[in-house]
Parts: C-alpha cells; sequence; structure tokens
C-alpha cells in the first residue's frame, strides 16, 4: 500500500474539486488555477489523466482474441505475383479439355 504524505498538499484532490466546481472548464484553465492554488506547477496534460481517471471509466485493458485461422488455398494470386498450385492444376485440366488456341483466346479475351 502506497505512503501518505506527511506534508504538501495531494494535487490530484485539488485537481478533482478543482472540476467539481467548475465541470466546464478545459484542462488549460484547470492546470493554471490549481497551479496558483496549490503552488506547485501543473501542466494540463496532468489534468486531463486526473479528469480521465475520475469519470468513472474501467481502467483495465480487455484480452485480445484468438489469431484469425489460416485460409486454406483457394486457387487466387497472392500479392507478390505467385499463383497457387491449385489455379494451375485447374488452368492444366482447362487446356487439356478445350485446347491451347482456344484456351489463348479466353485469356486475352478476358484480359
Amino acid at each position: 500500500m502506497a505512503r501518505k504524505r506527511s506534508k504538501g498538499v495531494n494535487v490530484s484532490a485539488a485537481i478533482r474539486d478543482y472540476m467539481k466546481e467548475n465541470p466546464r472548464i478545459g484542462p488549460t484553465e484547470v492546470a493554471a488555477a490549481v497551479s496558483k492554488q496549490v503552488g506547485k506547477t501543473v501542466s494540463p496534460t496532468y489534468v486531463s489523466n486526473i479528469k480521465s481517471i475520475s469519470n468513472g471509466k474501467p481502467t483495465t485493458k480487455s484480452r485480445r482474441g484468438r489469431k484469425p485461422a489460416r485460409v486454406a488455398a483457394t486457387g487466387r494470386s497472392h500479392k507478390n505475383g505467385s499463383v497457387d498450385l491449385v489455379t494451375i492444376v485447374a488452368l492444366k485440366d482447362l487446356v487439356g479439355r478445350i485446347g491451347a488456341t482456344t484456351a489463348k483466346q479466353l485469356i486475352e479475351l478476358l484480359v
């Protein structure tokens, strides 16, 4: 457990109190006012952190889920230009059924 301070003011408590009294003021103005009140320099970032903690939002991060499953080979080309073996086998079967010249004509028609 944390040790309590023997002297000095709790800056976080001063920020929370000031924000309760003035809820519509931004972090920069709160930091300037609390700095004058406490006698220490308080940054607007620190005020924003205290404000986000006191909003009551959960501080625990959720756990990551499972990694997505591997996708089976579907016969598509990859980003680097390579082609899967499944696609090559299917193309060989097509050329065997319709002939090389017809397959070439089909490819030129599609491209």
